[in-house]
């Protein structure tokens, strides 16, 4: 089937909020997954991927592991990457602007190819870019070019180390020649995305979680039923 990008972005948001992610997380999450569709990049396959964690996870939180002034280093406890991705990419970006450059470090994580729908964002305020993470089989390197949201992909066909396994590691850095922005992929907008029609039923019965939460609630508290308190 085919979707526009507004609509996958509408349903991805719903999702996240079935999935118990806080307002703007699902705003911001939702916009990676539409991101990562308008690069050629699968989003909506990527996402899919994630579901299953995603569904456990919503009240697992994180955990800070060490940071200094150029490097944070995360902790995902085994959760998706997306648990983590919109908090530790702010902090780690506001570490670069204000140093020319800094190095974020996830541990434990799954779904690491969702985090470069956030790293875009840095490329779009003037910084160059690098996240690398892989498995036993190959190490994938992505770079983004200050001003230019779309990653060069590579993969290197060689085993990660053992100890990198389910971590990704992020380079931000400030270039020494300006940023020039890139033009948008209108093409894509214009034609839409085949999705899986199975994929976007699984989202939608996930989006359908939210308005039977809130129906159950306007049931037990009635009209004008809450508090300034609620």
């Amino acid at each position: 089937m085919r979707v526009s990008l507004n609509e996958i972005q509408v349903m991805c948001r719903k999702a996240f909020e079935g999935m118990g992610f806080a307002a703007g997380d699902c705003e911001d999450a939702a916009d990676m997954v539409g991101w990562l569709q308008l690069q050629g990049l699968d989003g909506i396959g990527a996402l899919e991927k994630a579901l299953g964690y995603l569904q456990r996870e919503a009240d697992q939180p994180f955990a800070l592991r060490y940071e200094d002034s150029a490097l944070l280093v995360i902790d995902a406890r085994g959760q998706s990457v997306l648990r983590c991705a919109a908090t530790a990419v702010e902090l780690a970006l506001g570490k670069a602007l204000d140093s020319g450059q800094s190095v974020l470090r996830i541990h434990h994580c799954h779904n690491r190819l969702l985090l470069l729908g956030y790293l875009c964002r840095a490329a779009e305020q003037g910084m160059d870019v690098q996240a690398r993470w892989g498995d036993a089989r190959q190490v994938c390197i992505a770079t983004f070019h200050a001003g230019n949201s779309r990653p060069e992909l590579h993969v290197d066909e060689r085993p990660c180390t053992r100890d990198a396994e389910q971590s990704i590691t992020v380079a931000f850095s400030r270039p020494a020649v300006p940023a020039r922005q890139q033009v948008c992929a209108q093409a894509a907008l214009a034609q839409g995305f085949t999705v899986s029609e199975a994929t976007w039923q699984r989202l939608k019965q996930l989006a359908e979680q939210v308005l039977v939460e809130s129906s159950e609630a306007s049931r037990r508290l009635g009209a004008g039923g809450g508090s300034d308190a609620d």
